[in-house]
């Protein structure tokens, strides 16, 4: 009989318990990839997971030298992460490559008997080793979706550079599904052959930006600050969204109201989803606290960030989910104003010796759509200790005054206060200061991207956590709509919402949120909440979550506030184990479109020529390199960074370069 402590875990066996925290009720793991050296000994491997929404849960594992497993890719070496099966490209030097957009696709392809390989996802390929595919004859099959095409773009660069033969599957005419590979070719053609694949429609790699003929483009002069917009535009374009499916299922008892609120209103459902958890999350902060995994008790505040495209209904989702708290605000608004005229006669009839009329009360608002900080303290100075800021337009608050480059960081304090333990303190600036204890703030902010500004990517907010506490969707734009007529009031499951809602309306509101009930984890919610803060532990500091490590280091606390707003409108007082797995989907959610959001954030290259066109854009006339090196910005002071921004821009058109001299291109300084 074996000892117990020599039999070492399975890879696949880690594989379960290292993402167990991470999987709603009823998902599956679909696969393990693994990652070779070339003699085929595992390097690390790639969990692939699928809730049961259909979303994908993905997150690299490796070995640890006592045998154990964790978490997170070892560490690459200096030349790239290692491709997919590098043991068949090393044993067939001479064979044909097919690079694919994902493991699933190359195992698809290698069943055939062709070779292929991957560096992952559709933004992998800057970060990869692609010498082992040095002047090989490579065909390219990229997903059929924007992110796919840029990724054989991506590719197909690369390996231009490195003497390769590169031509690129054409996605168009394979009549492929939205995003749809090398697996739904093969399964809508289950005789075809490793021929019938090579044989398939190609395109011609693109020449690459570096060695392109075209002239280089001639951009209309625009005033010095239109044309450092237009720069920005061009160098950092913003992200068009997450295909990441919403994890719906995991709003339990708001599930059926976002479904019915998603598909009447043709919202997406990440827009259903978090308009209706903001919701909750207003109501139930004053009802209840939540205990965390770390023992503290923390309100049931929730701060939520959806962006989305004009157009794509932020509205349409706000309002139904609004609906029964702006009638009460509505109803006791015009209450409290009658009371208010009642007082205030009262005290103007008052006749010396008589006593002093009662006054009404704290204010009833409970939502506002606009911030500052003076306005929010003469709030919770003057009204009930629960309130919201919820908006449609939040280009207003994210660009507003409390939120310039002056401003941002002692508004970013205040708020981090308020969502940590409902506390806010301000000191005014003619004197004076305000301590409010036991108060309560949730936030729902819908924005289009264009409005974002510079604050999504503002590193001072994130490195003080002011992002990181934030739930974030991110959803890809609408497809186009067909009119289908919709009432709120006509669904059921909408109208159990509302009902919901005028419950917990219903109910008194405390002077004092911090004396409120406490929500406490189970034994069993307990343990996935331990599982779940591991693997964020994990991947935040070591593995592949590093890039957004403060996000990481705090999704459990935001997975056990969502579970305990789940709890609380579903009137349970305590988080069972699925309501603790659906905060954690809902964490992890969040935190992949984090991700997404900041990853362009990896390569400095594109911040590094804006930075150094806003420099050049102050000076007119022509600027010698030497003048960079010695009194440019300095992330561009070196000769190679300097001579990198210089060819982007040069590439856009944003600058002439003459020899040793440079100037900025697009500008017309006479309308500064």
């Amino acid at each position: 009989m074996l000892d117990a402590d020599v039999i070492q875990e399975t890879p696949q066996h880690a594989a379960r318990r290292l993402v167990a925290g991470m999987m709603a009720p009823g998902a599956q793991l679909e696969a393990l990839h693994a990652y070779t050296d070339p003699q085929g000994h595992p390097i690390y491997w790639r969990i692939r997971g699928r809730q049961v929404n259909g979303e994908k849960l993905i997150r690299p594992m490796h070995a640890l030298p006592d045998g154990g497993f964790e978490l997170g890719e070892p560490p690459a070496p200096v030349s790239g992460k290692w491709l997919y099966r590098l043991h068949d490209l090393a044993r067939n030097p001479e064979a044909q490559v097919i690079v694919c957009e994902g493991e699933r696709a190359a195992d698809a392809l290698a069943q055939l008997g062709l070779i292929a390989t991957t560096s992952g996802s559709a933004s992998s390929a800057a970060a990869a080793d692609w010498t082992p595919l040095q002047g090989r004859d490579v065909l390219i099959w990229p997903d059929h979706d924007k992110s796919g095409a840029q990724y054989g773009r991506d590719v197909a660069h690369r390996l231009q550079a490195m003497e390769c033969n590169v031509r690129i599957v054409d996605v168009v005419v394979l009549n492929l599904p939205p995003k749809g590979d090398a697996v739904e070719w093969l399964a809508a053609h289950p005789d075809a052959t490793a021929a019938d694949v090579l044989g398939l429609p190609v395109l011609s790699a693109p020449i690459p930006a570096t060695v392109a003929t075209s002239a280089t483009p001639q951009l209309p002069p625009l005033p010095v600050p239109q044309a450092q917009g237009r720069a920005r535009d061009l160098l950092m374009p913003q992200a068009e969204g997450s295909d990441t499916p919403y994890p719906i299922e995991a709003l339990g008892p708001l599930a059926d109201a976002a479904r019915a609120l998603a598909g009447g209103a043709q919202v997406s459902p990440a827009m259903a989803g978090q308009s209706l958890l903001a919701a909750a999350a207003l109501l139930a902060q004053g009802v209840a606290n939540v205990r965390t995994l770390a023992g503290a008790v923390a309100p049931l505040s929730l701060y939520c960030l959806t962006i989305a495209a004009s157009g794509d209904g932020k509205d349409s989702a706000d309002r139904p989910a609004m609906s029964p708290i702006h009638d009460a605000q509505r109803e006791q608004g015009k209450r409290y104003t009658e009371s208010m005229a009642a007082f205030e006669d009262a005290r103007a009839a008052r006749k010396k010796g008589d006593p002093p009329p009662e006054p009404p009360g704290p204010a009833p608002y409970r939502i506002a759509a606009d911030l500052t900080i003076e306005g929010m303290r003469r709030s919770f100075a003057e009204g009930v200790s629960t309130q919201g800021l919820f908006s449609t337009e939040a280009g207003a608050v994210l660009a507003g005054h409390a939120m310039t480059p002056e401003q941002r960081t002692k508004t970013a304090a205040n708020l981090c206060g308020l969502w940590d333990r409902g506390h806010l303190s301000v000191v005014r600036a003619g004197g004076g200061r305000t301590e409010r204890y036991g108060v309560r703030l949730s936030a729902h902010l819908l924005i289009q991207p264009a409005a974002l500004g510079d604050v999504l990517t503002d590193e001072t907010l994130s490195g003080m956590g002011f992002w990181p506490r934030f739930l974030l969707a991110w959803p890809a734009p609408l497809a186009p709509r067909v009119f289908r007529p919709w009432r709120p009031d006509a669904s059921p499951a909408i109208l159990r919402y509302w009902a919901d809602c005028k419950r917990l309306l219903s109910l008194p509101l405390p002077d004092d949120c911090d004396s409120l009930p406490v929500i406490e984890l189970n034994a069993q919610a307990t343990e996935r909440m331990a599982t779940f803060f591991e693997g964020m532990e994990r991947e935040g500091r070591q593995g592949g979550l590093r890039d957004v490590q403060p996000f990481a280091l705090r999704a459990t606390e935001q997975a056990c506030r969502i579970a305990g707003v789940l709890a609380c409108y579903a009137g349970q007082d305590v988080i069972d184990d699925p309501t603790a797995a659906y905060g954690a989907a809902l964490a992890a959610h969040s935190l992949d479109n984090w991700q997404a959001a900041l990853s362009g954030k990896a390569d400095p290259g594109p911040e590094r020529a804006l930075t150094l066109y806003r420099w050049l854009v102050e000076r007119v006339g022509w600027v010698g390199l030497r003048d960079i090196s010695r009194l440019g910005p300095n992330s561009v002071r070196a000769a190679d960074r300097r001579d990198t921004a210089l060819d982007r821009l040069e590439a856009l058109g944003l600058v002439e370069v003459d020899g040793a001299a440079v100037k900025a291109a697009g500008v017309d300084h006479a309308r500064h």
